[in-house]
């Protein structure tokens, strides 16, 4: 039966009932998904994301949720109270939402001129925590987290007795890494046993809060046709919760599972009429929500293979992430390396430029790789000489660097002759959409070079180099995460000042204009406020929307899940990368004696941050992280200086084994939600350490047979992915019971696909469900009964995906 507020009932039901969604129409008059194919190219507007609720009060600006130029004419809650819109200075029209839903997740329904949306919101699961230190008598203590972004300053711990420290802190439900710094020196909680690696050799305290084990309610879809002939979705869950069904960003049904745990729901009339559309379900209890059920549409009809979406959804993107220098020098007359004798070969230009990402398009090398989208790393002019200094007491090793990178721009509108011209981007994009795929510009915002005309023409656009203490403002993450520079030559812009939004967001904005380009992945995410974030979308998204062009912006943060999230929604960034799990993966595969139970919670705690069906990056490594097969392998231990050891020693392959895990994870990044991001060289499992040894110039020949088997490893699941519904928008269980085995279960109506990963050195034997076949990797089927029934031989340190 229905359960719903009397301003549900009154309003939203009738409202929505009586205006859109009336009974379907005949099957005959729609296009089947066969007809529709060649219309899927129109990509899915941005759906807006459920909206996490604070204990107290929360502000929501109207802005993060609304069409670009849309305004809001009035908000009501569920409970059907108006809410005052009030007009911010820095964020716009926002409301206070102080009341908490009735079930673990709710809405709140925005009114403008033309339109009505309904945005999910979640009920706030937090709790005041103690934490408490034995020290000495006059220690300085605080405690830094994932909940205070790793701030050594933030939250200061008071001494409550000699020697006795205590914080109270509201934390999420969930599980929570954290250290202790007393007296400016990092440590992990001596009264707490429970640990887990940090990522970089040492370990942290893991607090645990509430019962974050709890799985999400069950739910699950399937369409049919009704006794009519009218498609219908046929939901299954647990008696009596509540399912919220969502067309696009409206609201259209809410009713209760039956006795049984079913509800069968028609397709809403507006859908037939809307060339891609999405459904979208969750179920509610008093104290749990389920993952979202996500069916996505054209022209009504259930879309069942991935070649229906359109190369702009995320969903469907599968990202390689280059350095324009270090891949491929398609043209030796622009080559201009930085002559000074102070910089070493590693840190100095070696050619490579647009030209030659061209050239590996037109060869169909990431066709073969089942990569459509590629993202490039900064190709704005840097300057032309040295910059920069390393250096180490222990060695006669020193080095400035070039700007190869990229990251040190002096024009923000100009492309490095280095690397090209205007008209090697604009072949190089089109190439790539005539393949169906996908050009990202990295973009830097949070700073320049100090040659660049915007610092030399207004320097008081810069945040202070020296802090009032007299302290050097450099490399302070966290303690001045707003304000610090890179370097003493990088000043950090000043985006409290309006001129500066303006300014850097025209220059972003004049790339989407001038290039064709399909989106962005940002530098520095978490340096630069929301503010700019926002006036950014609403540019970008103004300028792509004359070509009806959907725009793409994945950040680059490194904290706490929450200040990730903060950035991610519809009016700000689509998505961030997912460095939190990145680390948990790279402890799970690649160290023998661990298990995959941290890397499940770390995965939990991302699916309830983000959602389950979020488009976060998953990667195999990046420009800024030593080589994931080197750190598997030991030729770089995890607790040594990364750069000391690329730049003291020539680091390379020792055995297989780097080889097998690389491969683990690439099909671990593959399997998950998100989107999968492959790091130049990562599918050869290249080797080294941190930067500059992770940058070399990409080998394109004499692989060996290890290397090779990597790359088609990769290639096919890749393709995998790229023919499953169920591994681009299918639910998500993960098991990790058997020791040394990781199972990733994807779900979507009518096709099932599960990955198992067993870093074991057993053959495992695991039973299957009739009528799953072997799709992908390693092992073999083997019959176990009499009807039908098989296993899966899986050997060790191996991988294998099945299916119907």
């Amino acid at each position: 039966m229905s359960h719903r507020s009397p301003f549900f009932e009154a309003v939203s039901i009738t409202i929505l009932t009586a205006s859109l969604f009336v009974a379907c129409g005949s099957m005959d008059t729609r296009p089947s998904n066969a007809a529709a194919a060649t219309a899927a190219q129109v990509a899915l507007p941005a759906l807006n994301r459920p909206i996490p609720l604070h204990s107290d009060s929360t502000r929501i600006v109207l802005s993060d949720h609304l069409p670009v130029g849309s305004v809001a004419d009035s908000v009501r809650t569920e409970r059907g109270g108006l809410l005052p819109i009030v007009n911010d200075s820095l964020f716009g029209p926002c409301v206070w939402l102080t009341e908490q839903p009735e079930l673990a997740m709710g809405f709140v329904q925005i009114w403008t001129a033309d339109r009505h949306l309904e945005i999910p919101t979640l009920k706030s699961r937090t709790l005041n925590t103690r934490f408490s230190h034995a020290g000495n008598a006059g220690d300085v203590v605080h405690v830094m987290g994932d909940f205070n972004g790793w701030s050594r300053t933030a939250t200061p711990m008071t001494e409550t007795a000699p020697g006795a420290f205590s914080a109270e802190v509201t934390l999420p439900i969930g599980k929570h890494p954290y250290q202790f710094v007393v007296n400016a020196a990092e440590i992990p909680d001596a009264a707490n046993p429970a640990r887990v690696p940090n990522g970089f050799g040492g370990w942290n305290s893991m607090l645990t809060v509430g019962e974050p084990d709890a799985q999400p309610l069950p739910l699950s879809a399937q369409w049919g046709m009704s006794d009519t002939n009218q498609p219908e979705v046929r939901l299954n869950g647990v008696p009596g919760t509540q399912v919220w069904a969502y067309w696009n960003d409206e609201l259209y049904d809410s009713q209760a599972l039956n006795a049984e745990g079913k509800l069968v729901l028609n397709i809403p009339a507006v859908a037939f009429e809307k060339e891609r559309s999405d459904l979208r379900f969750w179920a509610a209890s008093a104290t749990q929500y389920s993952q979202v059920v996500r069916l996505p549409l054209i022209f009504g009809q259930l879309i069942t293979h991935p070649d229906l979406l359109s190369r702009q959804e995320p969903s469907k993107m599968i990202m390689y992430f280059l350095m324009v220098d270090r891949f491929i020098n398609g043209d030796s007359l622009n080559d201009s390396a930085v002559d000074d004798p102070g910089i070493r070969p590693a840190a100095n230009h070696h050619g490579g430029d647009l030209q030659g990402v061209l050239k590996a398009v037109e060869q169909g090398y990431f066709d073969s790789l089942g990569v459509n989208t590629v993202w490039v790393s900064p190709i704005v002019q840097n300057p032309e000489d040295a910059w920069g200094y390393w250096q180490d007491p222990n060695t006669d090793i020193t080095s400035k660097f070039s700007g190869y990178h990229g990251y040190w721009p002096i024009r923000s509108t100009a492309i490095d002759h280095r690397f090209g011209t205007m008209q090697a981007l604009q072949n190089l994009t089109k190439a790539l959409h005539a393949r169906n795929s996908n050009l990202l510009l990295d973009y830097v915002a949070n700073h320049v070079h100090e040659a660049h005309p915007v610092y030399r023409q207004y320097p008081d656009w810069a945040t202070d180099l020296y802090l009032p203490d007299g302290r050097m403002n450099t490399q302070l993450w966290d303690e001045q995460r707003l304000t610090t520079w890179f370097d003493s030559f990088m000043p950090s812009l000043d985006f409290s000042r309006p001129e500066v939004v303006e300014t850097m967001t025209d220059s972003a904005a004049w790339w989407i204009e001038n290039t064709g380009i399909d989106g962005f992945r940002h530098d520095a995410t978490k340096h630069i406020p929301a503010l700019f974030w926002r006036r950014l979308t609403a540019k970008v998204r103004t300028v792509a929307a004359d070509d009806n062009r959907q725009i793409f912006q994945i950040g680059e943060t490194y904290g706490s899940p929450d200040l990730i999230n903060s950035y991610i929604n519809h009016g700000m960034l689509d998505a961030q990368f997912d460095f939190n799990l990145y680390d948990a993966a790279v402890d799970a595969f690649g160290r023998g004696d661990s298990n995959f139970d941290h890397l499940v919670d770390v995965a939990r705690k991302s699916s309830a941050t983000y959602g389950a069906d979020h488009f976060m990056g998953n990667i195999t490594g990046n420009q800024d992280r030593a080589r994931f097969a080197s750190l598997a392998e030991g030729t770089v231990a995890f607790d040594e200086d990364h750069k000391f050891a690329g730049w003291t020693r020539q680091i390379g392959h020792k055995g297989q084994l780097g080889y097998a895990r690389m491969q683990q994870l690439q099909t671990f990044i593959l399997a998950m939600p998100g989107i999968p991001c492959l790091y130049y060289g990562d599918e050869i499992a290249d080797v080294g350490g941190n930067d500059p040894d992770n940058r070399r110039m990409f080998r394109w020949t004499n692989l060996n047979p290890f290397e090779e088997q990597t790359r088609e490893h990769f290639s096919a699941y890749a393709h995998l992915r790229l023919n499953r519904m169920s591994m681009i928008a299918g639910t998500t269980t993960l098991e990790a019971s058997v020791p040394g085995l990781l199972a990733i279960q994807r779900d979507y109506p009518g096709e099932r696909t599960i990955v198992y990963i067993n870093k074991s050195d057993a053959t495992l034997p695991l039973p299957l469900a009739r009528g799953m076949k072997h799709l992908a990797g390693d092992g073999e089927l083997a019959e176990t009964g009499q009807n039908g029934e098989v296993s899966l031989i899986l050997p060790p340190l191996s991988t294998a995906a099945v299916g119907n």
